[in-house]
């Protein structure tokens, strides 16, 4: 089951359409109106770097192998702003390391088919 509370498990990766490495933390249903999921998606968005830059993804995925790499949060229901805020801290922290941030909300139509 993808989401914030299995931290050292990747939900989602695949290569995009531009050719970039793309790992997605999938979000879905609500989130707490306080925004107490920062401390659950810190840790996850770490397993997800190392993942991406120690050389885990590609020895798992070789194909992947130079491709600049995406980590986007993917969601049902709108960002609270303690999430919003982390992930663009995170993203400035991020692609300092070659990474790119990035959001997306879920299509009901291809996530739930």
């Amino acid at each position: 089951m993808p989401g914030l509370h299995n931290a050292d498990e990747i939900d989602l990766i695949s290569e995009d359409p531009d050719g970039r490495a793309l790992l997605s933390i999938v979000h879905p249903g609500p989130w707490s109106a306080d925004g107490s999921e920062v401390a659950l998606l810190r840790r996850k968005l770490k397993s997800y770097l190392r993942f991406a830059l120690e050389g885990q993804m590609v020895g798992k995925y070789p194909t992947l192998r130079d491709k600049p790499v995406v980590v986007e949060l993917a969601y049902d229901d709108p960002l609270p702003e303690a999430i919003l805020g982390y992930w663009k801290d995170a993203g400035r922290t991020a692609s300092r390391r070659g990474v790119r941030l990035a959001t997306r909300r879920l299509d009901d139509t291809v996530w739930r088919a």
